[in-house]
C-alpha cells in the first residue's frame, strides 16, 4: 500500500485502501494490523486509521488479536456458506429480470466482458479474472434494473471478492467460471428467464460447493 497523502475524508480513504488490500489478498488472513504501522505506511494520523479499523472490524474484515492489536480475519466457512446462499437467490432473481428486458445492446456488452474473462483465464491472470468477473455480475445486476439488488450486492461485494480470490486462484476453476458466464449470458440474450435463473443459481452453488470442499480438505490435512 502506498501513502495516501493529504486528502479529505481520510477515514473513508483509509478504509478504502485497507478493504481493497484485504480483498485482493495484499493483506492476507492473519496479517497483524496496528494503528501505528498503518498510519506510518499511509502517511496519515492515527485517528482516521482508528476509525477505519473500527468499521472493518464491525464488517468482519478484521478481528482482535490480543495485545498486538488486530489481524485480518480468515474467511469462515459458515459465513461463506451463508453469503453464497444469499447470493444464489439474488443472482437468480437478477438474471431472470435481465432476461425479461434484454435488448439489442445486451449481447454486445456481455460478450465484451466474457471475452475479457476468457483472455484472463487463458493467461491465468488472477487480477484481470476477478475484475472481469466483477464486471460480468455488475452488468447482470444493472440489466435487472433493480436498485435494491445493486445496493445490496455492493454492500457485500468485498467479501465476495475475497472468496473469488480462492476460487479463481485455482486454475481448474478459471475456464469453468467463464463457461458458466457464457451460459448465463446466452439465456439472458435469448430472453429465457427460467434458463437464466437456473444457470445463475447453478453457477453460484457450484462455486460455494468447491470452496466448502477445499476448506474441508484443508481441515482434514491439518
Amino acid at each position: 500500500m502506498d501513502a495516501i497523502g493529504n486528502q479529505k475524508s481520510l477515514p473513508e480513504l483509509v478504509y478504502g485502501r485497507l478493504v481493497e488490500a484485504i480483498s485482493d489478498g495484499t493483506l492476507p488472513p492473519g496479517r497483524r494490523l496496528t494503528q501505528e504501522g498503518i498510519a506510518g505506511q499511509l502517511d496519515v494520523s492515527r485517528l482516521p486509521v482508528h476509525q477505519a479499523l473500527k468499521r472493518l472490524q464491525a464488517e468482519g474484515f478484521v478481528r482482535p488479536a490480543g495485545r498486538r492489536g488486530l489481524e485480518v480475519a480468515p474467511l469462515e466457512p459458515t459465513f461463506v456458506r451463508e453469503l453464497y446462499e444469499f447470493r444464489a437467490g439474488i443472482d437468480q432473481v437478477a438474471a431472470g429480470l435481465a432476461a425479461r428486458v434484454a435488448d439489442a445492446t445486451t449481447r454486445a456488452r456481455g460478450e465484451a466482458v466474457v471475452a475479457r474473462g476468457h483472455e484472463a483465464a487463458a493467461a491465468h491472470d488472477l487480477r484481470a479474472l476477478i475484475e472481469a468477473d466483477m464486471a460480468f455480475h455488475q452488468l447482470v445486476y444493472e440489466l435487472a434494473g433493480n436498485t435494491m439488488i445493486l445496493d445490496t450486492m455492493a454492500s457485500h461485494w468485498h467479501h465476495t471478492r475475497r472468496v473469488m480470490q480462492h476460487i479463481l486462484g485455482d486454475h481448474r476453476n478459471q475456464a469453468q467460471v467463464w463457461r458458466d458466464h457464457q451460459a448465463i449470458l446466452e439465456a439472458i440474450c435469448t430472453g429465457e428467464p427460467e434458463a437464466a435463473e437456473r444457470e445463475a443459481r447453478a453457477h453460484v452453488e457450484r462455486a460455494a460447493a468447491w470452496f466448502e470442499h477445499e476448506v474441508g480438505q484443508a481441515a482434514a490435512a491439518d
